[in-house]
Parts: structure tokens; sequence; C-alpha cells
């Protein structure tokens, strides 16, 4: 993943389906790798210490809620966030808000087509007010 467009969706310059448009070869391989190996290999790039405040953790879980961001996008998304060495987090919420969509590969064992529901969601982002 770019790591300058990963920061433009949390910041709001990039429009949730361009910036899934942008990862959607990169999302589709991971869950090829996962479904073939049981691991998905992320990758993602340098750039300049962020900070993810609960306003750009807001954004992802918004546009999960509204589904401008497929669930399988927003996985790889909080997968390549907490995987970087240059983002970090503003608080023990934001954390737990992003590490809510983290990788849940049992869904492939146990065969759920869903990682969470939109009450899952609406219940995470109350977190963040």
């Amino acid at each position: 993943m770019q790591y300058g467009s990963l920061i433009a969706f949390l910041s709001g310059t990039l429009a949730p389906e361009l910036f899934a448009d942008e990862i959607a070869s990169e999302v589709a391989k991971f869950y090829a790798d996962l479904r073939e190996t049981r691991q998905g290999f992320i990758l993602i790039s340098d750039g300049p210490p962020f900070i993810i405040t609960r306003v750009a953790a807001r954004r992802l879980l918004d546009a999960v809620k509204s589904q401008r961001l497929s669930d399988d996008a927003a996985v790889y998304v909080a997968d390549c966030i907490v995987a970087s060495d240059d983002i970090e987090f503003a608080d023990e919420a934001t954390r737990e808000a992003v590490s809510f969509l983290e990788d849940d590969s049992n869904r492939f064992i146990e065969g759920r087509d869903r990682l969470w529901t939109p009450e899952d969601v609406t219940t995470i982002l109350a977190t963040l007010d």
C-alpha cells in the first residue's frame, strides 16, 4: 500500500471509493494468499510520522458502515495501519477501533460471510465520541 494514499484517505482528502479502487488489486492478492496459505501478506511504504486521531478512525469506520469501503478492504487497511512503523494512535480508543477491523482469518475456517454486523460498527463508532 502506498503510505501517502492511506494518509490521504484517513485525512479526508481521498474519497473512500477512490481509495478502494486504488487498493483493490492489493486486497484481492491479500485474500488469495490468505485463502491459500492462511497467511495474508501486506506491504506498506514508508512515510512521515502520522498519528491516527479519533476523527481518522471514525472516517475509516464510517466508510465501512456506509459500505463505501468493503469489509475486506477495511481489514487490509487496518492491517497496514498496524504494520506501519510510521503510524501511531492518538489514544487507546483509537487503537481499539482500528484493532476491531483487523484481520479475522477465522472466518475462512468457520465459513462466515461477514466479519462484523452494522450494529458492531455502530458500537465501535460510539467509543470514539
